[in-house]
């Protein structure tokens, strides 16, 4: 289990988490997190402090994101159906044993962003063809 909040701590929450960071430089997640995005996929997710601080707002017509309401800190991003939701590395309060797993939409990474870890690493194409399948498709995650 790992700890995280918000940067002026009105929400807070516990997350039981994997051991890996995802990447990804969607221009979409450039906007929202100013930047790169970096996600630590979850198994459980619990506000232990400020869940009436915290804001969700519908991204796409599959994702939403969690934010502070007070101080605007992202804190999570979840895909409802099937129940996906990754934290923002940045909340957390320990990233100690977190190494980079994956990197998404690698094509429209920022001239001059690399990361020193070999990760695997996918385009917007082959991100669009593995996540949205055609119906009766299913993939195992990333």
């Amino acid at each position: 289990m790992r700890t995280g909040q918000c940067l002026c701590g009105a929400v807070a929450y516990r997350a039981e988490t994997a051991d890996t960071v995802s990447v990804c430089y969607c221009k979409m997640c450039q906007r929202w997190a100013s930047g790169v995005f970096m996600g630590v996929m979850t198994e459980r997710f619990d506000v232990t402090e400020g869940a009436d601080h915290l804001g969700v707002i519908s991204s796409s017509d599959w994702a939403e994101r969690g934010f502070c309401k007070m101080c605007g800190s992202n804190l999570f991003y979840r895909v409802p159906e099937p129940g996906y939701l990754s934290v923002a590395m940045g909340s957390l309060d320990d990233t100690s044993g977190l190494t980079p797993r994956v990197q998404y939409y690698v094509d429209k990474r920022p001239e001059g962003f690399a990361l020193a870890a070999e990760t695997k690493e996918m385009t917007e194409a082959e991100c669009i063809a593995f996540f949205a399948p055609e119906e009766g498709d299913s993939h195992d995650q990333v």
